[in-house]
């Protein structure tokens, strides 16, 4: 059984990826487990939604420091990287617009940090936290970027191997400054480590040194900088408007319930984020490069039914377990304070089905600058959740949330399914 297994995966590179990927994905789940445990005991659920807080605003920094560019990195590098005159002009172009993108990100966070204190904390003040992330973005950016090549090179082992030590600085900073700084101390951990990880992308690029230092200031190209731009103004709808509307949605059950039922809901959206690790991150790893490559119609379909067919059994039954041991999990992941957090599993695990059904299409959207039915489709969603939860929460309470989470991404699915029945329903050979 266990030789019939390891031919099967030899055989398939989804299946190869997967495997390697999910060595990253525990180690992640375990070292991400610990900081949950680290926040619930020296935290509590109060610090839990700060710190949700603090994450969606840094991601949004982080998008518009990037240009929002990080697929379009791994379109083009997959496309030009048997190509070095291409791949330079690229390169030159990114590095130009991304130098813009951060320094203009720099000026408004130094200029308007004490608005964005308020925004996330409230009346606590941690503006020299704030600070502090304007003067580190542009590593975050380098980090960003270099790790997107790598993708594009289908250098997949390096690029898991990079999570793997990122993983495990996470814990470690994370674990001494919130012994030794308590809240502070978990605030600089979010904003220090990932420009900290540059130093271990460095040493694994160190093969493709050359193509990397091969941009010249004069190949800066009007063309390429159009085609970044698509994907910029893509990506960035999405990144100014999942982060705000998790940020109104938090902010609404602080208002209205209290700090702790928040807390209890961003305890339930981590778990589910620890378990969605293994499905997101091989579809960034594996799904994005490929379909880049793909020409055909039969190819994307063949991308799709073959991830539906290998990876999907896995993920349900995963699911079906976190669901019955949903006491369990909470307890082991937060504290018996968190349990009710227990109850909102149903309705968020749904919701979660559906997106990952729903998300594997959604990388054609990048692949092939779907630019339209991207940003539609994205503004949909974002107003569902949070439309959803302004209209739920005040007539049965928490589970609004994650009932609307449901509803919004069954009904997402089937937009997206509708947007590519060509391709997957009608094909004809």
């Amino acid at each position: 059984m266990l030789k019939r297994l390891k031919s099967v995966i030899q055989q398939s590179t989804l299946l190869k990826v997967s495997s390697f990927n999910g060595l990253s994905v525990v180690i992640k789940m375990i070292t991400g487990l610990g900081v949950s445990k680290l926040t619930a005991i020296y935290l509590g659920p109060q610090g839990i939604a700060i710190l949700g807080n603090l994450r969606n605003v840094l991601e949004i920094f982080h998008k518009f420091s990037s240009g929002g560019l990080a697929n379009a990195v791994v379109k083009y590098s997959a496309e030009h990287k048997s190509d070095p005159k291409a791949f330079s002009s690229f390169l030159s172009t990114l590095i130009w617009s991304g130098l813009v993108m951060c320094m203009l990100t720099m000026a408004v966070i130094l200029v308007f940090s004490e608005f964005i204190n308020t925004l996330i904390f409230g009346s606590r003040n941690f503006v020299s936290v704030i600070r502090l992330l304007a003067f580190v973005l542009p590593l975050h950016v380098i980090n960003l970027y270099l790790i997107s090549i790598l993708q594009g090179f289908n250098e997949f082992s390096k690029v898991i191997k990079i999570n793997i030590a990122s993983h495990f600085l996470n814990i470690i900073a994370f674990a001494l400054l919130v012994y030794w700084f308590n809240l502070e101390g978990a605030l600089l951990t979010i904003v220090i480590v990932p420009s900290a990880m540059l130093i271990f992308t460095l040493y694994y690029v160190q093969s493709w040194f050359g193509a990397m230092t091969s941009f010249q200031w004069s190949r800066f190209s009007t063309p390429v900088l159009k085609n970044l731009g698509q994907y910029a103004f893509m990506t960035l709808i999405s990144s100014l408007s999942f982060p705000l509307v998790f940020l109104g949605i938090r902010n609404l059950l602080i208002d209205t319930l209290g700090e702790s039922n928040a807390g209890f809901w961003e305890s339930t959206v981590r778990i589910s984020s620890y378990y969605l690790l293994f499905i997101l991150s091989l579809l960034n790893l594996f799904i994005l490069p490929k379909m880049a490559e793909a020409q055909k119609p039969s190819e994307f379909r063949a991308i799709v039914f073959n991830f539906y067919k290998q990876i999907l059994p896995f993920f349900v039954v995963g699911l079906i377990l976190v669901y019955v041991l949903r006491d369990w999990i909470v307890t082991l992941v937060f504290t018996k304070d968190f349990l009710p957090a227990a109850d909102l599993f149903f309705w968020q695990m749904l919701g979660d089905f559906f997106r990952v059904l729903a998300m594997v299409m959604v990388y054609q959207f990048h692949a092939k600058k779907m630019l339209w039915h991207y940003i539609i489709t994205d503004l949909f969603l974002a107003l569902s959740l949070f439309l959803s939860a302004i209209y739920l929460v005040p007539k049965i309470g928490l589970e609004g949330v994650v009932l609307g989470h449901a509803l919004t991404y069954i009904l997402y699915f089937f937009i997206i399914l509708f947007i590519f029945r060509k391709s997957l329903i009608f094909y004809k050979r």
